[in-house]
């Protein structure tokens, strides 16, 4: 019984270290492919890819790469980039704005880039990058620009009322 149980467990091992490498070569391909990794070697793009520290990072280097935060002053870049780091707690069935202009602009860019590396991801039978979710653009962007922090919660709506203070300060 033992020597089976050992059998058991070597090839569990052995097949969930297989499933580790067989998504580690997916992930490289796909790095390959966006010019993060060329010949095995990383790239100057691939360095700057390593030192985001984001679930989205990937997101983030392409829309540095891009440039599609570029023209932004520091409150509508504190609103596009706040799609890529918030995460709602619950599904919210509403549909959130975002403001107009250039950081609207630079959102409906920056969603666009997602489709494309989900469907790049989906390519390579991988689910990485989660979508980006507008439930903070509002708060981030009014507060950035100076509003009172009573009126910043009050835009923050969720399923319960005024988003509570302690959510605002976790994700600013």
């Amino acid at each position: 019984r033992l020597e089976r149980d050992t059998i058991a467990l070597r090839d569990k091992v052995s097949s969930r270290t297989g499933s580790l490498a067989r998504t580690f070569d997916r992930v490289c391909g796909l790095l390959q492919e966006r010019g993060y990794l060329a010949n095995g070697k990383v790239t100057d793009s691939g360095r700057m890819l390593s030192r985001i520290w984001t679930e989205a990072d990937l997101l983030v280097a392409e829309c540095l790469r891009r440039g599609v935060w570029d023209e932004l002053g520091p409150a509508e870049l504190a609103a596009a980039a706040s799609i890529v780091v918030y995460e709602a707690r619950r599904e919210v069935d509403e549909r959130t704005s975002a403001p107009r202009g250039a950081v609207g602009d630079a959102i409906e860019a920056t969603i666009k880039l997602w489709s494309e590396i989900e469907a790049a991801e989906a390519e390579h039978g991988l689910t990485l990058t989660r979508e980006p979710d507008l439930g903070f653009v509002w708060p981030i962007y009014r507060w950035a620009r100076g509003e009172s922090l009573e009126k910043v919660l009050a835009s923050g709506h969720t399923l319960d009322g005024d988003m509570p203070a302690g959510d605002f300060v976790r994700w600013a």
